[in-house]
């Protein structure tokens, strides 16, 4: 579906990546790593230094206007309506412009104005919207003809959590019946629930592409075991702990979890002491962003509360 081949342009570097059809990518990385540049590249928008990019098997710049048809883009600085027509203007313009049979445009505007709820202001110029309601008819506009490639750049900027979960629904919908997505986003959870895979871009260059369990061994393996103790302070010499803090009663420990894992750590805390309560905590992909940011390529994060802060004793 898009391949980029030692692609560099701008702050990418050497981008080398296949999204086969019907896959579902998120594209993530700090501000400034090169995701917007990577969408632009895909779309034709943008031609690469060097390199070479095919998008569905076709020269995205020679032949943008052919896939126009299959592929839908939205970026923060294009708009996709015309912001002095009406929305419902808008999207009739869209019926001819891809020929779409009356009967066939009336259901599919139906059904994404309901979901989205565009609906009740579709007499209203584009200009005089809220970001929101704008948002909300741009995206039912590049879903209305049912792309077989979606790219969206920060897509739920604006939007309610009502809008969000619509969205989310409609795009689970259209990956089932086999279109391709590669979102850009800082929204963890939308990128967690729709992508199947990550493409993680640190400072322009590509530095992971695959599933997202693995990413989060590799880059964030820290995890959180919160225990309720109701007996005595376990040893915890021998255990390899990242950091541990106990507050009154309540031991929360910090670990590797590519060393250790939490059953084995409640195993060796159940020979020693009981407890009334286990809570664990997983990295996110939000982990990811921060270690980034903050630098941290080699260790997730390290502890504020140091190796042996024991308070309440």
């Amino acid at each position: 579906m898009i391949c980029f081949e030692h692609v560099s342009k701008f702050n990418l570097s050497d981008v080398s990546i296949h999204v086969p059809e019907g896959a579902s990518v998120g594209l993530i990385g700090a501000s400034g790593a090169g995701k917007t540049t990577f969408l632009k590249l895909a779309c034709g928008l943008l031609a690469p230094e060097q390199g070479y990019v095919h998008t569905m098997r076709k020269n995205p710049i020679t032949y943008r206007s052919r896939l126009g048809s299959s592929m839908r883009v939205m970026l923060n600085d294009i708009p996709v309506l015309e912001e002095y027509n009406s929305v419902k203007s808008n999207f009739d313009d869209l019926r001819i412009i891809y020929r779409m049979s009356v009967s066939k445009f009336q259901e599919e505007y139906k059904l994404l104005a309901d979901a989205l709820g565009f609906g009740s202001y579709e007499n209203e110029v584009v200009k005089a919207l809220s970001l929101g309601q704008r948002r909300r008819a741009e995206l039912g506009a590049l879903l209305l003809t049912h792309p077989k490639l979606l790219l969206l750049d920060e897509p739920t900027i604006g939007l309610d959590q009502r809008a969000k979960e619509a969205l989310r629904l409609l795009l689970t919908v259209r990956q089932k019946e086999g279109m391709a997505l590669i979102i850009s986003s800082h929204d963890m959870g939308e990128i967690s629930a729709l992508c199947e895979r990550i493409a993680l871009l640190d400072r322009g260059e590509l530095t992971y592409y695959g599933g997202r369990e693995l990413l989060l061994k590799r880059f964030a393996p820290i995890d959180t075991l919160e225990v309720t103790l109701s007996g005595p302070l376990p040893d915890l010499e021998d255990l390899p702990l990242h950091s541990f803090i106990l507050d009154q009663n309540k031991l929360t420990l910090t670990y590797n979890s590519n060393h250790v894992s939490s059953a084995e750590l409640l195993h060796h805390l159940l020979k020693q002491t009981t407890f009334t309560g286990v809570t664990t905590y997983k990295a996110q992909l939000a982990d990811v962003i921060r270690q980034i940011e903050k630098g941290e390529t080699n260790e997730f994060y390290r502890s504020k509360r140091g190796k042996q802060n024991l308070s309440g004793q």
